[in-house]
């Protein structure tokens, strides 16, 4: 009487869920990264603060309100109380709008201070024509705020890309680790099924005690290969679970994560388009870190205006129409009143160092940043080109791989069912069984193996086109 052992396809998945079911998992899993991950919510506030730091810039052209009050008392007397009240409005071309009303009152008034009974009312403004004409620090300011923005947003999606990366590799270490771990398990069941038929069968006569023996080393075998692959699956469990956080900002223990999707033996279709030209064609366009640089070149570029604009001699004009009270513009000669004669106050500031050493030397700065910037960016196309290119020959190999691995499964496969039966036959034996199986199950979990690091790679190609999504 010959043993009936169970078939060994219960350690097989060929019948299970297809590769696009893990595939959708993992897209869900990313999407709950993306939305509860304290480095993704971290991520956003790049905007924010780039969002804060424009509103920031933009308050340099704010109207300023202001007044101010001396006044002098000694021995009862009231030497003067000078009072200054008024508004600046700065303006893009450079030149300050301004109103003030001055009162002064006292026994002991600067005479250059008198002014009437109802005040002194000025308006007017300043005018920068030499340095400062083009553009300032405050319009300076302003512009790299609004670059700014695209920098920060820069940011953001180069963080979310390098964490979409690292959650992709916990990810996919942890599905390959709970399939091995459910293949070994189910190999270890049918170890067990196989010893206790063979004891059956050594009981009735039928096989002698050496196959016990070897079908009992089999199972120790078995039970080893499950405990390191528990232990390998709770570590990945353990790692995977640090990149899933609920909407309550808690972060997920590895005992509440999902149950594992299913790797097949089928055939593992790519989970997006991996053309390389149009990867590299995105890369160069949209790069999170190509934007970096590309922003940190603008922001330098205005720098340089700036520093340019700083060799250039002050030359600022002043001028204000004066009234007594808010009686502007008194009646004058036969000519009218002299808005641009009288009842006027104005002036011009102008100043220049002779050698001009620090505006020189600020702008060779700012050149050099520029130049090395240029630099950096040439090299950051050039890396981002050859991992592109390396990651795509990568995914290329591994796929032809996983065909390769997916006909010698298939063959061991079929070596196994033939084994077995010529073992129910009688005309095989334990040992062989066992081998045959062995092989079959080395290549399972090679094929396994295979597919993380396909599903790897191609986060890893994702990554170096800088493709968030």
């Amino acid at each position: 009487m010959h043993a009936t052992l169970l078939p060994a396809q219960q350690i097989d998945t060929l019948s299970g869920p297809s590769a696009e079911k893990a595939v959708a998992d993992w897209l869900s899993f990313k999407a709950r990264v993306l939305r509860n991950h304290p480095l993704a919510k971290s991520a956003d506030l790049y905007r924010d603060q780039a969002a804060a730091m424009l509103l920031r810039a933009r308050g340099g052209f704010d109207p300023k309100v202001y007044g101010d009050y001396t006044a002098k008392n000694f021995n009862d007397k009231n030497y003067f109380q000078y009072t200054e009240a008024g508004i600046k409005w700065p303006t893009w071309l450079g030149l300050e709008l301004k109103s003030t009303l001055n009162y002064a009152t006292g026994d002991y008034l600067n005479p250059e201070l008198t002014v009437p009974t109802k005040g002194l009312t000025a308006f007017g403004f300043n005018w920068t024509l030499g340095q400062g004409l083009l553009t300032d620090e405050r319009r300076t300011a302003l512009k790299q705020a609004r670059i700014g923005i695209d920098q920060g947003q820069a940011e953001r999606d180069a963080l979310l890309n390098d964490l979409l990366l690292e959650a992709a590799k916990a990810y996919w270490t942890w599905v390959v680790a709970g399939n091995q771990l459910e293949v070994y398990n189910a190999a270890l069941q049918q170890a067990t099924n196989r010893h206790q038929a063979i004891r059956e069968s050594y009981v009735q006569g039928d096989k002698p005690a050496i196959d016990t023996m070897e079908t009992f080393i089999q199972v120790q075998n078995r039970l080893l290969d499950v405990n390191f692959a528990r232990n390998d699956y709770r570590n990945a469990a353990i790692a995977v679970s640090g990149f899933l956080w609920d909407d309550d900002g808690a972060p997920v223990r590895p005992e509440d994560l999902p149950s594992v999707p299913e790797l097949g033996t089928q055939e593992l279709l790519p989970a997006f388009n991996p053309d390389r030209q149009a990867i590299l064609q995105q890369a160069r366009a949209s790069h999170p870190e190509l934007r970096l640089y590309d922003a940190k070149l603008r922001f330098l570029e205005a720098e340089r205006r700036l520093k340019v604009e700083k060799r250039k001699p002050v030359l600022d004009l002043n001028y204000n129409i004066l009234g007594a009270g808010l009686n502007f513009f008194p009646a004058g000669g036969p000519d009218g009143p002299g808005v641009l004669a009288s009842d006027i106050k104005w002036g011009v500031n102008v100043s220049y160092p002779l050698l001009n050493r620090k505006a020189r030397g600020d702008l060779q700065v700012t050149d050099i940043k520029l130049a090395q910037t240029e630099f950096e960016l040439r090299q950051k196309r050039q890396s981002i080109d050859i991992k592109v290119q390396q990651y795509a020959n990568e995914v290329d190999n591994l796929g032809a791989q996983l065909t390769l691995y997916q006909n010698i499964t298939e063959n061991y496969r079929a070596l196994l069912d033939a084994e077995n039966e010529k073992f129910n036959f009688g005309e095989s034996s334990v040992f062989l069984i066992n081998t045959r199986e062995q092989r079959w199950l080395d290549a399972r979990v090679k094929y396994l193996k295979l597919a993380g690091e396909y599903r790897k790679t191609e986060a890893a190609l994702r990554w170096a086109g800088g493709s968030v999504e």
